[in-house]
């Protein structure tokens, strides 16, 4: 099935900086001012929600002043 066809967020594994793999359900990816970030939550704790940002092939936890940027600019559909 195309990926286009999947419904419901999809499952990715991650290795954290540690090095342990952890696994994440895929909620949404978009881009914004030529970034691509994606919403990720946590597969073993679903209050654990992250927002990634794509850098030079790896992705980096975004925070603080540019999470809250990107999120309202999510919240109002000005996303990609």
């Amino acid at each position: 099935m195309p990926a286009d066809e999947v419904e419901g967020p999809q499952e990715v594994s991650l290795i954290d900086e540690s090095g342990k793999e952890r696994r994440f359900r895929l909620h949404d990816a978009f881009d914004l001012e030529g970034k691509t970030y994606y919403v990720m939550e946590a597969f073993e704790d679903p209050d654990e929600v992250l927002l990634l940002r794509e850098s030079e092939g790896a992705l980096q936890t975004v925070e603080e002043d540019e999470f809250e940027r990107v999120m309202k600019a999510l919240d109002d559909d000005e996303v990609e």
